[in-house]
């Protein structure tokens, strides 16, 4: 194997995890029976909530398998498109930060089930990227400006994404399960699309249709420690000084007794996916569970430590060491990248004249304020950049990996995938 080769096998690798996690796959192997069984014992009307990256996808897809017609729906989503249903209205929610439409989209979701009976079914689709495209702020004293003031400071604290919607849960009516009070005595149904944590499903678009267990005071002690009290909006600021942030609804709460909630797709779907890939290849795979939120400089020295270890004693046998998960990556200037293509920039110091190569994606298509995915590097990355005139120091310093890869036409560049399972990372020495 040579470079070239390589990237072009890691390449194929990220096409076919992409296609393993479509969303008609994930239904396939999922509990479509189970749903259909749920729908079908409904007596009453029939009403789905869609909210994310994955909103149009997952609204189409239930309605293509199930053949059911819902009474009424909103989807709302990032990036909707032309998609359309003569009974579902659809919302261009924004994303990172939340717009008029994600406001629009929780109101009128909320409009729509409330006084349902226990007859009725409502039926949740909820994805990455929920937070922001369906959003209504716990107090009317919060405007939309502050709402998105509020969710900049909390991104720019670097706070891991079950922090960042503890914080976001208790400032919404319709985060944090309280959207499924609203829906309440009916039956209750969730098919969910993790970018989370494995163990956190509440926290996926946090969690509008799932009891929580985050706490207000879990809040309070966020924002102090990262020092948010004295510059949130004089509104937010307001409610939490005064001790009237509401608690959100527990797992005890008698809207639960009647939901039920069921994963289609995380991030081991996309490992497992990338594993199966690497067997039939002929590489010996090795998943390398690492801690979540380090450092990217930190993982690429772990991940590519350990590739050159599996690969002693293999007589040729390539390894591939799989990683899923964030990474951290700081922003140090007003360049483009994200954590995908700076764990990519990372490696290729180290890993400079040897036979390894990386790939580094987010599985949505979109890597930080780039229009990448992520990026490829091997071990002829550092010489091809230093005669393009290309220095690594000062690329990280104008946090501009993506500019850095481009250049080298190494970026993998996909569009949004319509699917959010986090990131993906594969090491491959041979």
């Amino acid at each position: 194997m040579d470079c070239v080769t390589a990237k072009r096998m890691l390449r194929e690798q990220f096409r076919s995890v992409l296609e393993s996690c479509s969303i008609g796959r994930a239904f396939e192997r999922g509990p479509l029976e189970e749903v259909l069984d749920v729908i079908r014992r409904t007596r009453g009307h029939t009403y789905v909530v869609a909210i994310g990256k994955s909103a149009t996808g997952m609204t189409d897809q239930l309605i293509r398998r199930s053949g059911m017609t819902p009474t009424a729906g909103v989807v709302a989503g990032p990036a909707v498109g032309d998609w359309s249903h003569p009974r579902v209205r659809t919302f261009e929610g924004g994303h990172p930060m939340p717009n008029k439409e994600s406001m629009d989209a929780a109101t009128t979701a909320l409009s729509m089930i409330r006084g349902m009976t226990d007859q009725d079914l409502v039926i949740y689709l909820v994805s990455g990227g929920g937070s922001a495209c369906f959003e209504l702020p716990i107090h009317e004293t919060i405007t939309l400006a502050d709402l998105v003031e509020m969710n900049r400071l909390v991104i720019s604290r670097e706070l891991t994404i079950v922090e960042t919607n503890t914080i976001r849960k208790h400032l919404s009516k319709v985060k944090g399960g309280r959207l499924a009070v609203t829906a309440a005595p009916a039956q209750q149904l969730t098919l969910y699309i993790s970018d989370v944590p494995r163990g956190y499903p509440s926290f996926v678009a946090s969690g509008p249709s799932m009891p929580d267990d985050s706490t207000v005071q879990e809040m309070d002690t966020l924002i102090r420690r990262h020092r948010l009290t004295s510059v949130f909006p004089n509104s937010i600021k307001a409610l939490i000084r005064r001790g009237v942030v509401p608690e959100t609804p527990k797992s005890e709460h008698p809207a639960f007794r009647t939901a039920r909630w069921f994963k289609l797709l995380d991030n081991d779907d996309a490992v497992r996916a990338a594993v199966g890939f690497a067997e039939q290849s002929g590489w010996k795979p090795v998943v390398a569970e690492i801690a979540d939120n380090i450092s990217a400089r930190d993982a690429a020295r772990i991940l590519i430590r350990r590739a050159e270890d599996e690969i002693r004693g293999l007589n040729g046998q390539p390894v591939a060491v799989i990683s899923g998960g964030e990474l951290v990556s700081p922003v140090l200037g007003r360049g483009r990248g994200g954590r995908n293509q700076a764990f990519a920039l990372e490696c290729a110091e180290l890993i400079a004249g040897k036979r390894v190569s990386v790939l580094s994606v987010g599985t949505d298509g979109i890597d930080g304020n780039s229009r990448a995915a992520g990026a490829v590097a091997d071990g002829r990355t550092l010489a091809r950049a230093r005669a393009a005139g290309l220095g690594v120091a000062t690329v990280r310093e104008a946090s501009d990996s993506h500019g850095f890869f481009d250049r080298l036409g190494d970026t993998i560049v996909t569009g949004p995938t319509g699917i959010n399972v986090r990131d993906l990372r594969v090491v491959l020495a041979w």
